[in-house]
């Protein structure tokens, strides 16, 4: 039993290096991407967090806007986009897939280069737990540039009470920037 859980524990995350990445690359066959983001909406006293999952050939399977009555700041909000990501990966149904944000620190954290911040700590350490759920999470960073239709959603979530969920289905605020990322991870 203890080999089974080591075997399942080493497969269920590993932590790729790729940081500094300026665009959206897709992932490997069969294996979908999972891109989020965070922000902090200081005069509503609440966080955003965006997320949008693509397949290989950057179909979008599902995309999530999502605000969080809670004045975190930047680190907990990346943390918070990270384990929605997560949790919302798990609601579709998805097993393998890599998770992609522009947070340096919490990437970092969850690749265990850093310790995380105290304020985040308890959520890093249930981020790895909830990954063991899967067949198979990779960590990866990308800039801010690379993560623009998951940043849009942030922005779509500034003005929603709660959450809103599309499935297989293009919001049409993100068209544009879909079309890019796949255009321009192509010509590489």
């Amino acid at each position: 039993m203890e080999e089974y859980k080591a075997t399942n524990k080493s497969m269920a995350s590993t932590a790729t290096q790729v940081e500094g990445r300026g665009t959206w690359a897709p992932p490997p066959e069969n294996v979908f991407k999972v891109n989020v983001d965070g922000a902090i909406f200081t005069g509503q006293k609440a966080t955003g967090v965006g997320m949008i999952i693509r397949d290989d050939k950057g179909r979008l399977e599902a995309a999530m806007s999502k605000k969080i009555n809670a004045p975190l700041g930047a680190v907990e909000a990346g943390a918070m986009a990270y384990e929605t990501g997560l949790m919302f990966a798990k609601d579709i149904g998805i097993q393998d897939f890599i998770i992609e944000g522009d947070s340096l620190v919490i990437h970092h954290a969850l690749c265990e280069a850093s310790t995380p911040p105290s304020s985040v700590a308890a959520v890093v350490q249930g981020m790895k737990e909830i990954c063991r759920e899967f067949c198979g999470v990779e960590f990866s960073h990308v800039r801010r540039q690379g993560n623009k239709p998951a940043h849009l959603l942030i922005k779509h979530a500034f003005g929603i009470v709660d959450f809103i969920a599309w499935i297989e289905e293009n919001p049409y605020f993100l068209e544009q920037a879909l079309i890019y990322d796949v255009t321009s991870s192509s010509t590489f």
